[in-house]
C-alpha cells in the first residue's frame, strides 16, 4: 500500500500550479487502480479541515465522499505515543502529525507519498520509503 499525505490530495483538489495538480493526479489515480491508495483517518480529517476553513468542503463533496472510501487504519493511544517518543527524540514535535503519519504508515504500507520536503528528515528512522513530489 501506499500512503498519501494530505498535501497531495489538496494539491489534486485545488488547482495551485499545473504541475502540483497534474502530479498528485496522475499518482492518486495510479495507485487507486492498482489497488494500492492508503489514507488514514487524520490525512482524511486534516483534507476536510482545510477544504472547510478554504470553505470549499461544500464545493467538493464528491472528493471528499471519494477519499473516505480508502480510509484504513486507527489512531490509538500507541500510535500516538510512539510518534511522541520519536518526536522527542528528533526535536520534531511541532510535526507530531507528520509522525503520527509516518507510524501508522509503517503499519500499513511500503511508502509514503508527499509534497512536504520535511518527511526526507524522518527516512532514517524508517523502513517506509518516503517519496517527495516536486
Amino acid at each position: 500500500m501506499i500512503f498519501f499525505d494530505t498535501n497531495v490530495l489538496v494539491y489534486a483538489t485545488i488547482n495551485q500550479g499545473d504541475d502540483k495538480l497534474a502530479l498528485s493526479e496522475k499518482s492518486i489515480e495510479a495507485a487507486m487502480d492498482d489497488g494500492t491508495f492508503f489514507i488514514s483517518p487524520l490525512v482524511f480529517s486534516e483534507y476536510i479541515f482545510i477544504l472547510a476553513k478554504l470553505k470549499l468542503s461544500e464545493k467538493h463533496h464528491a472528493d471528499i465522499l471519494l477519499y473516505s472510501r480508502f480510509i484504513v487504519g486507527n489512531i490509538d493511544g500507541e500510535v500516538t505515543m510512539n510518534a511522541y517518543t520519536l518526536c522527542k527524540e528528533l526535536s520534531f514535535c511541532k510535526n507530531i502529525n507528520d509522525l503520527i503519519h509516518l507510524k501508522i504508515a509503517e503499519q500499513y504500507c511500503t511508502k509514503i507519498v508527499t509534497f512536504d520536503s520535511d518527511f526526507k528528515k524522518l527516512q532514517a528512522y524508517t523502513n517506509v520509503e518516503i517519496e517527495i513530489l516536486k
